[in-house]
């Protein structure tokens, strides 16, 4: 989003660890954060740093909101990240809100021994949006990698925040609890009626060109999987 009043900064997931995202509009002094990756101490708290770095030590002046694309443990038990911040909305899909909320097993929060504190609440519906500075991300439902599974759009800087639903090269397991390979390929259809020229997916790199052809030939892949 060059050359625009929202910075994004990637703090980048190492192994398991998802991306996370932060959007900050510093007139506003209003944080967009996308998906929390793992918690602090197995990560170094490079998210908290990263947050730090931004509102520096004015962390309880600024409002915070976590956007979570899905509910599994490695993108939402980094919250010990936030302890600065006085006040966090934490927004994601119908379905991820459940799964979370209740700390089911789709989350693979027991699994791996994982707790977390937090309730979802703020839910958003497909098609709903989310506004920060100049910006206005676009809620899309795209379940396949998980029926909760959502990304973000910004159409006038044509981003997408792909969760794990596309990466450069690949898309997010479909063999999974709730994982349902033929909804991943509806889901990447829908993605391809999108001008996309930036992707911030869910883990490894970003990329930034030729992507709307990535996310057709991802597509394709699992069409012949």
């Amino acid at each position: 989003m060059e050359r625009r009043l929202v910075k994004v900064d990637t703090v980048r997931g190492l192994g398991l660890c998802s991306n996370s995202f932060i959007l900050s509009a510093s007139e506003e002094k209003k944080l967009l954060v996308i998906d929390l990756g793992l918690n602090g101490i197995a990560t170094g708290f490079k998210l908290r740093r990263a947050l730090n770095k931004i509102v520096k030590k004015e962390a309880k002046e600024w409002q915070l909101e976590v956007f979570l694309t899905h509910c599994h443990i490695d993108h939402i038990a980094g919250e010990d990240n936030l302890k600065n911040f006085q006040e966090v909305v934490f927004s994601a899909s119908k379905a991820a809100a459940e799964h979370i909320n209740s700390r089911d097993s789709v989350t693979l929060l027991a699994k791996y021994g994982a707790k977390i504190s937090f309730q979802v609440n703020k839910i958003y519906n497909d098609g709903d949006r989310i506004k920060i500075g100049d910006a206005e991300l676009t809620v899309i439902y795209a379940p396949g990698h998980t029926n909760g599974s959502a990304v973000l759009y910004e159409s006038k800087a044509k981003a997408l925040f792909s969760g794990d639903v596309v990466f450069d090269g690949a898309c997010g397991r479909v063999d999974l609890a709730t994982s349902n390979h033929q909804e991943m390929i509806a889901s990447l259809a829908k993605l391809t009626q999108y001008d996309v020229q930036h992707l911030y997916s869910g883990h490894g790199p970003d990329l930034h060109e030729n992507v709307n052809e990535n996310i057709l030939a991802v597509k394709n892949m699992m069409d012949m999987w």
